[in-house]
């Protein structure tokens, strides 16, 4: 979700600028390895002795009650509105009432199927969050093609047996990812008697 459906960087930089201050943590620390981890994960990482699970909530609590500066990503709305619902979800290291403010503050859609922190036991890299992703969706993982910008999330995917498109960058975060977009404009897609085919520029894809 953030980075690929929606960018919500300055709302992250705030909140972990807040939380460090609390606990005279380094900012550029935690900066280094918060993308597409969950919050408890992070701080697991950073502060061992707190109680991570609770800080984690702190964090989510509030980036959840403000979505100020939070956009959607360029594209995003008009390539979710041509898959069919039961062919997609999201799956995000944030939890539901996060993911479901800011996908609604940007007036995506929240699927049905959308899996977020609170429903893995690991987080990202992990590969359970993309393994249950595809189970809900009733899909083989090597049958899914997943959409990225993390390197959390592409080793998730990844390790599932997914396909990885990546969303921003210059440089592929992992060799097997397939292309790099910065945002959802080049993407379309269309429904076939096989499945669905996806056009990235020049490059198509089906699954």
């Amino acid at each position: 979700m953030d980075g690929t459906l929606v960018d919500s960087s300055s709302k992250v930089a705030e909140v972990w600028s807040a939380w460090c201050q609390r606990h005279d943590i380094d900012f550029s620390t935690v900066m280094a390895i918060q993308q597409g981890v969950r919050s408890e994960d992070t701080i697991r990482r950073v502060a061992p002795h707190l109680d991570c699970v609770a800080e984690g909530r702190w964090v989510d609590q509030y980036e959840a009650d403000d979505c100020t500066g939070v956009v959607q990503i360029l594209g995003a709305a008009q390539f979710l509105a041509a898959l069919p619902s039961q062919r997609w979800t999201v799956v995000t290291s944030a939890g539901l009432q996060l993911a479901s403010n800011r996908l609604s503050h940007c007036q995506l859609p929240i699927p049905a199927h959308i899996v977020c922190a609170e429903d893995v036991s690991v987080g990202k890299p992990d590969p359970e969050a993309y393994r249950l992703a595809a189970s809900r969706l009733n899909f083989a993982p090597q049958d899914c093609i997943v959409f990225e910008d993390a390197p959390a999330g592409v080793a998730s995917a990844l390790a599932a047996g997914c396909q990885v498109v990546q969303i921003g960058g210059e440089q592929k975060l992992h060799p097997d990812i397939l292309a790099v977009l910065q945002d959802w404009q080049a993407l379309s897609v269309v429904s076939t008697q096989d499945g669905l085919l996806l056009s990235l520029g020049e490059v198509a894809l089906s699954d």
